[in-house]
């Protein structure tokens, strides 16, 4: 009898729509790209038919992946409780599912990594309980008293989150629709979109993000209300009402040069600073209506000093890369071959460009990448 192994034995059909769906393919373009049918890519996506070996380095070779990533034992499960987006309502169904792939494929990438670098332990303070705005005042003011940060600025927003242990990144390949989104599986991961290139707002996000983490573990959101509250989380986080009550100075009419002066200093944007006014009562409502109708009328899809809050980037992902290659001996092939994807996939999770560590000298000294300071 003629030995053979069977490569499609651990093939999990979960991975192909992964696959698939990391490429923004349909059932029926990649049908036709392998010559089948649609019900039938559907069967092997769950996994009610096994491809042929010739098959299988078809889809493989298609997908951009190694034919090892078809049998990665799935692990983890994105649902509605484990992830946070902070989306626009009327955003498509197929934006939020573009999205959780694009999770999925950086989870993987930080369950590698962890096995190399010892990424820094979680310490996100949990609440719950919270009824009223001036529950979660206290919350963001609790949170930057666990995080010694004080009443002032915050220097670097994304670096205060990965002090606490989250992972940030930037994902090029996730809809307009999509702001920003965090997942709470293993360890917290927090993803901007880079379609939005203002500083400020990006800042906000992290904020955002981070008090979904704190306020809403186990929790489904995404409705107005945990929206809101999130939104009261960032904006008290990243203006203290103690400091900002001090700073804003209520005229008879708006000082922009002031809103202005307010928006390098915090590293906000000014619509975030009006927002902020009307939380506190500075303005009321038809004042703060008013101006956001004249802040839109000028600078509706820029704001024109943006270029005064520097724009912040992950860093623990691209120093784990590094310590892993040269302190390990590694190189980028191996990442790849380790993930089973082509860089082309893998580029399109990170907010920088691989190629950048094609020729690492290696070390045999281990990199720490807990250093940072908030």
């Amino acid at each position: 009898m003629k030995n053979f192994t069977d490569t499609t034995s651990n093939f999990f059909g979960n991975n192909l729509k992964l696959a698939r769906i990391l490429n923004g393919l349909t059932l029926a373009e990649l049908a036709e790209s392998i010559g089948t049918s649609r019900q039938y890519v559907h069967q092997l996506e769950t996994s009610s038919r096994m491809p042929t070996e010739e098959q299988t380095n078809s889809l493989a070779k298609f997908l951009k992946v190694k034919v090892d990533f078809f049998s990665v034992i799935p692990t983890g499960v994105l649902d509605d409780t484990s992830i946070h987006f902070r989306s626009n309502r009327t955003a498509k169904q197929s934006s939020r599912i573009q999205a959780k792939v694009n999770v999925a494929l950086f989870i993987r990438l930080v369950d590698l990594l962890s096995k190399y670098v010892n990424f820094p332990e979680l310490d996100f303070p949990s609440e719950d309980g919270f009824t009223t705005n001036n529950d979660i005042e206290r919350i963001a003011e609790k949170s930057r008293v666990h995080w010694e940060l004080g009443l002032g600025p915050i220097d670097n927003m994304t670096r205060v989150a990965e002090c606490a242990g989250a992972i940030t990144t930037t994902f090029s390949g996730v809809s307009a629709e999509v702001d920003a989104l965090s997942s709470v599986i293993k360890r917290p991961i927090i993803v901007r979109n880079d379609a939005k290139d203002s500083p400020g707002r990006l800042r906000f996000d992290i904020a955002h993000e981070v008090g979904h983490i704190i306020m809403h573990q186990d929790i489904v959101t995404g409705c107005k209300h945990t929206e809101s509250q999130a939104n009261r989380y960032a904006s008290s986080f990243l203006l203290p009402r103690s400091s900002f009550v001090k700073e804003f100075k209520i005229g008879s009419r708006m000082d922009w040069r002031m809103v202005s002066a307010l928006k390098e200093r915090w590293g906000v944007s000014k619509a975030a600073i009006l927002y902020r006014a009307r939380q506190l009562d500075l303005l009321t409502e038809s004042r703060y209506k008013g101006h956001v109708i004249t802040l839109r009328k000028y600078e509706a899809k820029k704001e024109k000093d943006d270029h005064l809050i520097p724009l912040e980037h992950a860093e623990l992902i691209p120093d784990a890369i590094e310590n892993y290659m040269i302190a390990y001996g590694k190189n980028l092939d191996d990442l790849l071959d380790e993930l089973h994807v082509d860089i082309e996939l893998l580029n399109q999770i990170l907010d920088f460009d691989l190629s950048k560590y094609q020729n690492l000298p290696h070390s045999n000294q281990i990199v720490p990448i807990s250093r940072f300071r908030k």
